[in-house]
């Protein structure tokens, strides 16, 4: 893994942003302000951020449904497991350990979940873009683009633009995709008949199965579900965060109700920054958005430091230790679920060109 060019350009990613969090920071206050901070907050914030996780749970199964039901029970120590792998591995390859260890569990096509944890990563995205939108009418939100471009040399406009589009263009095309999976299926065929045989057909079966795992999007009625269920996970992700300002004081720097917008634009722009390919858990990009963020509201730069260090340890240490514990109780490490998820990646399934593999069917 460690090979690919890919995870370095992660790793130099979230390098990069991180020294130009650190830059933007005096250490010797960020340190002060976190020995002040009351982490007592803690217990009730990451208690908070396991219910969130439930309601990701909640989500997937849903997702899962027209492939096979399964209880939460068996589903809540899978997407703790992703979650893990995601805070540890670069490039989000935890969406990859993810799929691979459900099929194992519970020998679903690993294909079509993973095309269920798309749809996922782009509802969270369109739910994130709502929030801010909403917070938008209260807050000066072109504002706080400029100024974050600013940080980040990059022109607002384009910074807008980064965060947002990816999730529409992508949501859109998952739409069009699933209304009209037999044009789909008939363009794929076309395509990768001009492959070569064998890795014509193992393509062929693979874009199958994605499309499989996209049925949830056929009814407009599903659609709305998904993006209602997406609400509550990151209305309990944002209480976490809400939480956790009041060890730092920072509703002495805003109102109650001030801080309720505040907290929610913090949530959305720093979670659509972790997009960005970075190392595992958004390490850097989380930093540099949440913090940024909350300075050009009106936050104490080392306040706004300390804050984010701590919102970001809690978010990434509790899963990524209950992961490793569920796979401890299963018997596997990371690095074998790793080694065993981009190994079966390179065991395709075959099919013929129209002949689509069924969902139920491991790869």
């Amino acid at each position: 893994m460690l090979k690919s060019y890919r995870v370095w350009l992660a790793i130099g990613v979230s390098l990069l942003f991180l020294g130009l969090f650190f830059s933007r920071i005096d250490l010797g206050e960020t340190w002060e302000k976190l020995g002040e901070a009351d982490y007592f907050l803690l217990i009730p914030a990451i208690l908070v951020y396991f219910v969130a996780v439930y309601f990701r749970t909640l989500r997937w199964q849903f997702l899962l449904n027209p492939m096979r039901t399964l209880p939460v029970a068996r589903l809540y120590p899978v997407v703790v497991v992703g979650y893990m792998a995601n805070n540890l591995l670069p490039v989000r390859l935890g969406e990859v350990v993810r799929a691979y260890y459900l099929g194992e569990r519970e020998k679903v096509s690993k294909v079509s979940a993973l095309a269920t944890i798309a749809v996922e990563r782009v509802f969270d995205g369109l739910t994130l873009l709502f929030f801010a939108a909403v917070v938008s009418l209260f807050l000066p939100l072109v504002g706080l683009l400029q100024g974050l471009g600013e940080k980040a040399n990059i022109p607002w406009l384009l910074l807008a633009v980064a965060m947002s589009m990816p999730f529409i263009l992508i949501a859109a095309f998952m739409v069009v995709a699933s209304s009209s999976p037999k044009w789909l299926e008939a363009l794929v065929d076309r395509i990768t008949g001009l492959l070569p045989g064998p890795v014509g057909s193992r393509v062929n079966g693979l874009s199958h199965l994605f499309i499989d795992g996209l049925v949830v999007l056929q009814s407009p009625r599903r659609l709305v579900a998904v993006f209602l269920l997406s609400l509550p996970v990151w209305l309990m992700e944002a209480l976490m965060y809400y939480i956790l300002a009041f060890s730092f004081d920072l509703n002495k720097v805003f109102s109650l109700t001030e801080m309720v917008g505040v907290i929610l634009l913090v949530t959305s722009v720093s979670n659509l920054a972790t997009s960005v390919p970075a190392a595992g858990g958004g390490i850097g990009t989380f930093e540099v958005a949440a913090a940024a963020t909350l300075t050009l509201l009106g936050a104490e730069s080392a306040t706004a430091g300390a804050y984010t260090i701590v919102v970001h340890t809690a978010l990434l240490v509790p899963v990524t230790l209950l992961g490793l514990v569920y796979l401890w109780m299963d018997k596997m490490s990371l690095g074998q679920l790793t080694r065993e998820s981009r190994a079966q990646s390179g065991r395709l399934p075959h099919a013929s060109p129209g002949n689509t593999l069924k969902a139920e069917d491991p790869p």
